[in-house]
């Protein structure tokens, strides 16, 4: 018995459709390209108090200022780096003082630092922390 053999169609590429649908995802992807814009870094500064309204007065035990995690000025007197610092606040947490802290920072202070700052806090277990942001002024005379 003799059996036919099929013939084998070959595959035929359309390029025309190919081309249209390159073309439509080329124009796609340039005109929504030009919208999208890297961020490299946060462009975010501190809120700063107008020297025209005067702050409202809270009663305050302990001030932060931060300039940067090795200069911590506590209540205006002493310095402390960041170690030293979450070691005072362990010992004032462990003689059960309740303490409001309020941390302020310089201008150009990285945010690091400051989240350092907040951070001793946290494992000296105080939980009344708060930020205050510093005037133009203020942060100059300081």
């Amino acid at each position: 018995m003799k059996l036919k053999r099929r013939s084998v169609k070959r595959a035929r590429i359309e390029i025309i459709p190919m081309i249209d649908t390159i073309l439509i995802l080329l124009i796609f992807y340039m005109s929504f390209s030009t919208f999208i814009k890297r961020e490299k870094r946060i462009d975010a500064k501190l809120p700063s108090i107008s020297t025209k309204v005067p702050p409202t007065r809270v009663p305050l035990d302990i001030v932060l200022h931060v300039k940067n995690k090795d200069h911590i000025i506590v209540n205006g007197a002493a310095a402390y780096d960041i170690l030293s610092l979450r070691d005072a606040m362990m010992q004032l947490a462990s003689i059960g003082q309740e303490a409001t802290i309020v941390i302020e920072a310089e201008p150009d202070t990285s945010y690091q630092d400051v989240i350092s700052a907040l951070d001793a806090c946290a494992q000296a277990h105080l939980m009344k922390v708060a930020f205050r942001p510093l005037g133009d002024n203020l942060a100059s005379v300081q």
